[in-house]
């Protein structure tokens, strides 16, 4: 499957990278890719990463905020992008801090527009 390219180039053009998600709507895992975290570990960041997606749309809706671009969730010891896909999917990547954020997002970025090429039809 073409996320399994994505999702391991993603890991590779990224310093401290632990882990890459790719999830369906309940957050539950579709795909992964890890570095130094377990894939017990990784799927367990999904679950509660569809959690906290799901109560973040409820709040953007019920207040009329549009759609979040990139949600950047940062730790004490990890920083966590998740990037929306089409279809209710999401791209994550979850890096130990500290990061190189602005090429953690650019990298991103970029594997969204990939998957959206090659998985979505717009």
């Amino acid at each position: 499957m073409v996320f399994q390219y994505v999702l391991a180039n993603l890991l590779a053009n990224n310093d401290q990278a632990l882990g890459a998600l790719f999830l369906d709507g309940s957050g539950e895992t579709v795909d992964l890719a890890c570095a130094d975290f377990s894939p017990y570990e990784m799927r367990v960041i999904g679950a509660y990463l569809g959690i906290y997606l799901r109560q973040l749309e409820k709040v953007l809706a019920n207040n009329d905020l549009g759609e979040p671009r990139m949600i950047h969730i940062e730790k004490k010891a990890m920083h966590i992008y998740v990037v929306p896909l089409p279809d209710g999917y999401h791209l994550a990547l979850v890096q130990r801090h500290p990061a190189l954020v602005g090429r953690a997002r650019e990298s991103l970025n970029e594997a969204v527009d990939q998957l959206k090429r090659e998985l979505f039809v717009e």
